[in-house]
């Protein structure tokens, strides 16, 4: 089954335009997925491209995340990215890839969390052999209307799809909402790390990595 076939079954047919719909994202979307990313990682990413920019010179930070997006290859290519939309605008979009068992030897060992690094906390929170979210946002014009449910049981079938029972994910401890949404998903924190601060990041306290079944 592929990326179509996995939401088919939510989109609807007919002329009702203000239903959402859904499907896989193309290069022309890379800098609107590199604008939600920076949205589901509350700064994370657009920490990483801006010091990317800074060596490039004559780049932005959201620059930099669309050239990466508009890549065809790698996790973090719009390949790997699913997008909602309503009334034929993008309202949101998912990212997600599998994460596969590490060789004993690259292990990641939990770092020095002293703010020597502030990438640190997702260098470590990995559950390996999980279909993993890296990323999903939606629009503040079109929440509450069950589109990040829906990403998220894509999300869901694409493991399936691919074989893995489990999902997994990352989400700042701060996050209510998105929080409630995965703990009502059936998601639980099964490891943490502190967050290093920076003026990008904009959240504090502890990063969380929860896994759920996929079903």
């Amino acid at each position: 089954m592929n990326d179509i076939d996995a939401v088919r079954q939510y989109n609807q047919g007919g002329e009702m335009t203000d239903i959402p719909t859904y499907r896989p994202a193309n290069v022309t979307d890379s800098r609107f997925i590199a604008e939600m990313i920076d949205i589901s990682s509350d700064g994370v990413a657009l920490l990483e491209w801006t010091e990317a920019a800074q060596a490039a010179g004559d780049r932005t930070a959201l620059d930099i995340g669309a050239d990466m997006y508009g890549a065809g290859e790698g996790d973090y290519s719009y390949r790997n990215c699913m997008l909602a939309e309503v009334s034929g605008r993008r309202a949101g979009m998912l990212l997600s890839f599998p994460v596969h068992a590490r060789d004993p030897a690259e292990v990641v060992q939990p770092p020095p969390f002293d703010g020597s690094d502030v990438f640190a906390p997702y260098k470590y929170l990995e559950a390996p052999e999980t279909w993993y979210i890296c990323g999903v946002a939606v629009l503040p014009d079109h929440r509450g209307h069950g589109i990040g449910t829906a990403l998220m049981n894509i999300a869901g079938q694409q493991a399936r799809d691919h074989g893995y029972d489990r999902l997994s994910l990352v989400v700042f401890g701060e996050n209510a909402t998105a929080l409630r949404l995965y703990q009502h998903l059936g998601y639980q924190v099964i490891d943490r790390a502190p967050i290093v601060p920076h003026p990008l990041i904009r959240c504090s306290g502890d990063a969380l990595l929860m896994v759920a079944p996929a079903r």
